[in-house]
């Protein structure tokens, strides 16, 4: 018997983590966006987890510094205040 499982479906054999229909009802949000193709919405949930991955990493580095041991909002602001390629970023959070 033939499994039916859809290999999409199973978070181990995916190479995302976020739910693509998640990042397509994000990206529908903007009112210029009418249709986007499914490669489209698969590059920008990867390229949307790796900047999260980055951000993170950047605030567990500052966590460190600090010597806590706990990652708190003061470090991901710290990130941002630091690292120029989160400039854009900055002032969101107020």
């Amino acid at each position: 018997m033939a499994s039916s499982t859809d290999p999409t479906k199973n978070t181990s054999t995916r190479s995302y983590q976020l739910p693509l229909t998640k990042v397509k009802s994000i990206i529908k949000l903007d009112n210029n966006t009418r249709m986007i193709s499914q490669d489209s919405v698969y590059v920008l949930t990867l390229a949307t987890e790796e900047f999260i991955r980055m951000l993170t990493r950047d605030a567990h580095n500052s966590m460190k510094q600090c010597a806590s041991k706990r990652l708190d909002r003061l470090h991901i602001f710290s990130s941002i205040n630091t690292n120029p390629l989160y400039e854009f970023l900055d002032g969101s959070f107020d």
